[in-house]
């Protein structure tokens, strides 16, 4: 099954798909808004340049000087119109001057056409039709547009690409070109813009966010597999957002709760425990009056009765008492138990380590379950060969040994407290089935496991499995 995302994953992926849909509206509105008019160029500054050897400083004019009459650039045609009242200004005659441009406009609201678009006026002041269309002359433009006023005022702008040249006294023409600049790549800048600091403003604050508020999410995991691990492990920092507080506090008193449970479980256990000692010991002085035969098996009932309840008192003692936890080498604790049963004269051995296997533990604890797989191979099998290496972050132990194995379906069961495989177990053996689930708790409370598999070439392998510090 598909693992879903984490609240860091989603929240940082739900301030990001805010921070784009704030984007694409910012953007939407920047490419829908009416365009902005520009700036046009003032008549006067046109005329200040072709009259003088002042540079532009206008960055969108070009000023150039030549010996020959520039072309009009592509695009571009020759405005007779134009041509005469800058003629008018400059005081020059007006073939001296040339004027080639697309369109323009004299203040806010007037369109100026090319002349071949509107009357033109005689040098008496009478409006008559312009000059039609020739090979010299395009096409008319915007022939909707009323004529102008043509008095000319010095601010009177001019607006869009044009090139304006005239001819000095010494035969140099001096060109003004203007060029519009285009409306996409400001849109296109305004867009980058307007992304680059959405994201370097809001990510930094996505990230913090997310992190902020999936922290205490986090503890709180961890808090929940440390109890698993370690019921006597410290109460969770009531921290955080006050909804998390309340569910720490709620899962404190939850702690609380089941180890107060346990506690009383195994005292009563404890308790029922130790009481049936004093009749079995009644029981034991009376034996005294029954026959030789049947005084041997009571006796040996009784005894057998008294190595089970002293099983079940060390197995609670051990399930409600925890030692103090250090940083351990658990290989150096395998090999020294494994050495301590072979100078009593057991056939066990460690095969193989991978050197050195560092966790945080119980040392007596681990001891403990380590010397019940052992002891549990050499009852079942008559020999423990161990092997120790690591896995994924683990420190596994494999105990094999050579007995009959045991009924795959009750693998799990086994682990339980006094549970036994009576098709491969038999009370001659001794033990009352608490070993391998000590075993198993130790495991458990440390965060590993223990596993209980058949080996393909006959007998049990128990495997622990412990989480490296």
């Amino acid at each position: 099954m598909k693992r879903p995302l984490s609240i860091f994953a989603r929240t940082f992926l739900l301030l990001l798909g805010a921070l784009l849909v704030a984007l694409a509206l910012g953007i939407t509105l920047l490419l829908t808004r009416p365009p902005v008019r520009p700036a046009g160029v003032p008549l006067a500054e046109v005329v200040a340049l072709l009259s003088s050897e002042l540079p532009s400083a206008n960055s969108r004019l070009t000023v150039s000087t030549n010996a020959q009459a520039p072309a009009c650039p592509e695009g571009h045609q020759v405005d007779p119109f134009m041509r005469t009242r800058l003629a008018g200004w400059l005081g020059v005659p007006a073939t001296q001057i040339l004027y080639c441009g697309g369109w323009r406009r004299l203040g806010p609201d007037a369109v100026l056409p090319p002349s071949s678009a509107r009357p033109s006026r005689d040098p008496a002041g009478r409006h008559g039709p312009g000059p039609g269309p020739g090979p010299d002359r395009p096409p008319p433009m915007l022939q909707d547009t009323p004529p102008p006023d043509p008095d000319f005022r010095a601010g009177a702008p001019l607006f869009g690409d044009f090139m304006v040249a005239m001819q000095r006294p010494d035969g140099q023409w001096r060109s003004v070109v203007h060029r519009m600049p285009g409306p996409l790549p400001s849109v296109a800048r305004h867009v980058l813009v307007l992304f680059l600091l959405g994201a370097v403003v809001m990510l930094p604050l996505a990230w913090w966010f997310s992190r902020a508020l999936s922290a205490p999410i986090r503890r709180f995991a961890l808090a929940a597999d440390r109890l698993g691990r370690h019921p006597d492990a410290a109460p969770l920092d009531e921290s955080g957002p006050a909804e998390l507080a309340r569910a720490a506090d709620s899962f404190n008193v939850m702690q609380a709760r089941i180890n107060r449970l346990l506690n009383e479980r195994t005292r009563t256990i404890g308790a029922i425990a130790h009481d049936l000692r004093t009749p079995l010991a009644r029981l034991s002085f009376r034996l005294h009056a029954l026959p030789k035969d049947a005084r041997e098996k009571a006796s040996a009932d009784i005894e057998e009765m008294n190595r089970m309840i002293g099983a079940a008192l060390e197995f609670l003692r051990g399930q409600s008492q925890h030692g103090p936890r250090s940083r351990l080498d658990f290989a150096s604790l395998v090999e020294s138990v494994v050495d301590d049963l072979a100078d009593t004269g057991h056939d066990a051995a460690l095969l193989g380590s991978s050197g050195p296997a560092l966790l945080v533990g119980d040392p007596q604890a681990l001891r403990r379950a380590v010397g019940n797989l052992i002891d549990n191979a050499l009852k079942y099998g008559g020999q423990a060969r161990l092997q120790l290496r690591r896995e994924d972050g683990n420190v596994v132990l494999d105990v094999d040994d050579e007995g009959p194995g045991i009924d795959p379906a009750r693998e799990e069961e086994l682990l339980l407290p006094f549970a036994r495989g009576d098709e491969s177990r038999n009370r001659d053996t001794g033990g009352i089935g608490l070993g391998l689930s000590v075993a198993h708790g130790v495991a458990l409370s440390h965060g590993g496991s223990l596993q209980l598999r058949n080996r393909s070439e006959g007998g049990l392998r128990a495997t622990l499995s412990l989480p490296c510090g």
